[in-house]
């Protein structure tokens, strides 16, 4: 009967049922298939859609579905995540201000691959980590191990508590166009940076760092995944050791195009020729397809960046 109503008895239908907990979850999602202006109501605060329906939304909504479903109070990391690497940054910005909204590491690490050259989101970063405190202790859990994706002017303010002075300075100076903090240029409107493939997958964040030639970054990650230090993984890869340095990624378990994507950033990082890499990216290829050994026993840190 729905189809059959005229436009304004349907909106009036969607705005009655939108946050009842009297329809059956197909209702609910039927309903979040309409379109912007008869699905938002139900989108944003219907009790009943169910969160496959959200996962859909994330992945394949318009960018206005997306922002209604950032402003949820029942999203899972793995919804956030996927809002996070595929969607426009009103929909962060709007994920920064739901306190409900939960953030996996990985969604933060994005976070901070953006608020390296975006001042809103260093800003938003800032004036979330004020009023969450988990959110506050996934900043520092990162800034102790060291990550060099923190951008300096939070990695300052988070070791000397005063986030609420970073957040206004830099709302302050974006009055006057694009800002530079501590002789870091910081774009006041959207980057261009996006997250490979639209997911956050351990693959999708390290070719994101190898687009953006953050081998430093790269480093890191690679480090946290395997458990091995900083040290230990550069000096492995500087080396012309290609067996060792395949053993190495094939602990991380990246895909044979990463490991292409990487052996391609390496040459570039060093200044080596890219002859070898096809032969290389089929060994690899190979020796994914044999049985993997247990290897390192997995942390706590591994598991937050897994």
């Amino acid at each position: 009967m729905f189809d059959q109503l005229d436009r304004a008895a349907r909106y009036e239908l969607v705005v009655r049922l939108a946050k009842t907990d009297r329809i059956i979850p197909d209702l609910a999602d039927r309903l979040a298939q309409e379109d912007y202006e008869l699905s938002e109501p139900v989108i944003e605060c219907s009790p009943m859609i169910s969160q496959g329906a959200l996962d859909k939304l994330a992945k394949n909504g318009g960018n206005d579905k997306r922002l209604s479903v950032a402003r949820r109070a029942d999203l899972t990391e793995e919804i956030t995540d996927t809002l996070i690497a595929r969607a426009s940054r009103n929909v962060v910005h709007a994920l920064l201000d739901n306190l409900e909204a939960p953030f996996s590491v990985k969604g933060t690490l994005a976070l901070l691959i953006f608020a390296n050259t975006e001042a809103e989101v260093l800003a938003g970063i800032a004036r979330r980590a004020m009023k969450d405190e988990e959110f506050l202790e996934t900043q520092m859990y990162v800034l102790e191990t060291n990550c060099p994706l923190i951008p300096v002017p939070l990695k300052k303010a988070l070791e000397s508590g005063d986030l609420e002075r970073l957040a206004k300075s830099i709302d302050e100076l974006q009055r006057d166009g694009d800002i530079e903090l501590d002789g870091v240029h910081y774009s006041r409107h959207e980057a261009s940076i996006q997250i490979a493939n639209g997911e956050l997958s351990f693959d999708a964040i390290l070719r994101t760092l190898f687009e953006q030639d953050r081998i430093d970054a790269a480093i890191w990650l690679i480090s946290r995944k395997i458990n091995l230090a900083d040290d230990v993984v550069a000096d492995t890869l500087k080396s012309d050791a290609d067996g060792a340095i395949m053993r190495l990624m094939l602990q991380t378990g990246i895909h044979e195009k990463t490991y292409r994507d990487f052996l391609k950033a390496r040459c570039e990082w060093l200044d080596r020729s890219t002859r070898s890499i096809p032969a290389l990216v089929m060994r690899y290829k190979a020796e994914l397809k044999k049985p993997r050994q247990t290897a390192i026993p997995v942390t706590e840190t591994q598991k937050a960046v897994n």
